[in-house]
């Protein structure tokens, strides 16, 4: 099988986790293409947007990898974790996971011949660097019944990523801004930790966190404990104060950004 047969049967893997839960509209194959190519395998896309049109609902995933896995040969070992890493980024580009999206690639680990603990790190890792959200957890799922995808989605805090956020929570204004946002990512994500505020917070959430440490530093109260404790006070609050004023411009930006997008739609 030649490299240009590989990509055909990786870019059929890649369609069938697309086509998982059901149609594939044109904005769907937009992002996912977009995914292809933030990632480095722009070179899947056109590869992808065959299998797309040649899909005739014959697709086995199970084949599939089995023909990835032969035209590997001794490089599989090593190819094989890539291609999985490549279709768990296709799946988690809208930042949720189905049951029926993680089935599959928890039953597609298990074809290209990783190991429950391989497949399990990369599937974490994909999550955490797209701030993805689970339909559910490994304890959801019964080990007798499916005990690939119970360990794929047993890893220590997925129980806290089980559900969707709401529209108005900061991390999803954050990932809806993708850009034109003076506010850097890592400049949110301090902002948030600072304040201790989960993905899920939402402006007010973040107001009432700054209102209740203002209230608690009572400097006045403070200075009847001496000067260092005034001094601690004065710095937190300090940084109390500097991020709930990152979230608050944040915030504006992306409230802004979304009227601007509603009025062009």
């Amino acid at each position: 099988m030649s490299s240009a047969k590989q990509n055909k049967s990786i870019a059929r893997l890649i369609v069938g986790a697309m086509t998982i839960d059901g149609s594939l509209d044109k904005k769907e194959r937009q992002k996912v293409a977009h995914t292809l190519d933030v990632i480095g395998f722009g070179e899947l896309i056109a590869d992808v947007g065959a299998a797309i049109e040649e899909d005739d609902g014959s697709f086995n995933m199970f084949e599939e990898c089995s023909a990835v896995m032969e035209s590997l040969g001794s490089e599989a070992d090593e190819v094989a974790p890539l291609i999985y890493r490549v279709v768990c980024d296709v799946i988690a580009h809208d930042r949720f996971v189905s049951v029926r999206e993680a089935s599959y690639i928890a039953g597609m680990g298990k074809r290209l011949g990783l190991t429950p603990e391989m497949a399990q790190g990369i599937f974490k890792q994909v999550m955490a660097e797209r701030r993805g959200r689970l339909e559910v957890a490994g304890k959801d799922i019964d080990e007798a019944i499916n005990a690939n995808l119970k360990n794929l989605l047993s890893f220590q805090g997925a129980d806290d990523l089980v559900g969707e956020v709401e529209a108005d929570a900061l991390e999803e204004l954050m990932h809806s801004m993708e850009e034109g946002s003076n506010v850097s990512r890592d400049e949110f994500s301090r902002a948030m930790a600072m304040l201790g505020l989960k993905s899920s917070a939402k402006l007010e959430d973040a107001e009432a966190v700054w209102k209740e440490t203002i209230d608690n530093l009572n400097l006045p109260k403070m200075a009847d404990l001496g000067e260092t404790f005034v001094t601690a006070a004065i710095a937190r609050i300090s940084k109390i104060n500097e991020a709930y004023k990152t979230i608050l411009h944040f915030h504006s930006q992306a409230i802004s950004k979304r009227y601007d997008d509603e009025d062009e739609a």
